[in-house]
C-alpha cells in the first residue's frame, strides 16, 4: 500500500535529532515573520530563523563584507557597472544569497513580503542551478486533514513551459517528494483533455510529448494528458480512464502553464481550506524557498521545517 498522508511528526523529529545547527535567513520584515520565529525557538534548540534587514548589514563586519563584496564583483564581472553592484550588496536579498554561498546560513525561507522574482534574481546571479540549461521550477505542497497529501507544479516560476521543460518540473517534482517526503510520487501531466479527447491541438500535444519524455528519462509512474478531475477523483478515472496500473491515484500534478498552477493551488488554498505550504524552489545549488505573499504563520513555521530537511538530506 503506497503511503499517501506524510509523517511530518517524524521528520520534525529528524531535525531535533540533527547534532549541526541549522541557519535559515529571510528578508521579510512583518510580523508574521517575528511569530513563525517564536515557534520554531520554542521547538527546535539547532534550528535559527534569522532575518536579514539593513541594521543585519550595517553592523556586519566591515572586513567580511569587503570580502563578501569583492566575491559577488568577480560573479558578476561586465554584467552590472559599480553603481549596481553596490545597489544589490546593500539589498538584504542579495545579501542573504553571498551567506548562503559562503557556507554562513543553510538556507533561505523569504517572499512573505516580496514577489517571487525579488527571491529568485539573486538566487540565479549568486547560487546558480544544479543542472545547467535546466529551468528552476516551483512546487506547492497543500496538505489537509483526512486528505491525501497533494504537490501542485509548477506555480511561481515559468510562465509558459515547453514540452521538454514540463517534464523537467514533473521529474524535479517528483525527486523532491520522494527525497524531502519519503513518499512515492505519482504524475498526472494535467490538460483540458484526458487520453485523446481533445484530439490533437497543439496545446494538448505538448502535454502528450511532456508525457513521454517523463517515461523515458524516469522511472516514475506518469499519466497524460489527463483532466484534474480524472486525476483526482476515482469515480471519474473509471469511466474516463480505467487503468489497472493506477491503483493509487496521482499525488504530484503538473500543470501546463503558470496561470493554471497559480490558480489552481489558490483556488484549493482558498475554497478546499488546504494548507499551502510552499512554493519550493527546485534546481538551486543550495536550499531556498520562496513563501507566498498571503503564507500564514504556520505554513511559514512548515515552510522553514521542509528547508531544514532539505538541508540534513544535501549534508
Amino acid at each position: 500500500m503506497i503511503k499517501e498522508k506524510i509523517n511530518f511528526k517524524d521528520l520534525k523529529e529528524k531535525i531535533k535529532r540533527y547534532q549541526k545547527e541549522i541557519i535559515i535567513l529571510s528578508t521579510d520584515n512583518d510580523q508574521r515573520f517575528f511569530e513563525a520565529k517564536k515557534i520554531i525557538e520554542k521547538n527546535f534548540d539547532n534550528l535559527k530563523y534569522i532575518k536579514i534587514d539593513d541594521n543585519f548589514i550595517k553592523n556586519y563586519s566591515q572586513n567580511e563584507k569587503e570580502r563578501l563584496f569583492n566575491l559577488y564583483k568577480d560573479l558578476r564581472n561586465g554584467k552590472e557597472d559599480l553603481e549596481k553592484l553596490e545597489k544589490n550588496f546593500s539589498n538584504p536579498n542579495y545579501f542573504a544569497n553571498l551567506l548562503l554561498r559562503e557556507n554562513r546560513a543553510d538556507g533561505i525561507v523569504s517572499g512573505s513580503t516580496h514577489p517571487t522574482s525579488e527571491i529568485l534574481r539573486p538566487s540565479f546571479q549568486i547560487l546558480k542551478t544544479k543542472i545547467p540549461d535546466v529551468p528552476v521550477s516551483s512546487f506547492m505542497w497543500l496538505e489537509r486533514e483526512n486528505t491525501k497529501d497533494l504537490f501542485f507544479a509548477d506555480i511561481s516560476v515559468n510562465p509558459n513551459p515547453s514540452s521538454l521543460e514540463l517534464a523537467n518540473i514533473a521529474i524535479q517534482t517528483a525527486n523532491s517528494v520522494k527525497n524531502i517526503f519519503k513518499i512515492e510520487p505519482i504524475i498526472a501531466m494535467l490538460s483540458f483533455s484526458t487520453l485523446g479527447s481533445g484530439g490533437d491541438n497543439p496545446l494538448v500535444l505538448k502535454i502528450r510529448e511532456a508525457t513521454d519524455i517523463v517515461k523515458k528519462d524516469s522511472n516514475y509512474k506518469v499519466i497524460g494528458e489527463i483532466q484534474w478531475d480524472a486525476a483526482y477523483d476515482p469515480n471519474i478515472f473509471k469511466i474516463k480512464v480505467n487503468d489497472p496500473n493506477f491503483e493509487t491515484l496521482p499525488n504530484i500534478f503538473i500543470f501546463p502553464d503558470l496561470n493554471s498552477g497559480n490558480i489552481g493551488y489558490k483556488i484549493a488554498a482558498t475554497l478546499g481550506d488546504f494548507k499551502a505550504i510552499g512554493p519550493l524552489l527546485q534546481n538551486i545549488k543550495k536550499p531556498v524557498n520562496d513563501l507566498s505573499r498571503g503564507a500564514k504563520v504556520e505554513e511559514i513555521v512548515d515552510l522553514v521545517i521542509i528547508t531544514a530537511l532539505q538541508v540534513i538530506n544535501n549534508n
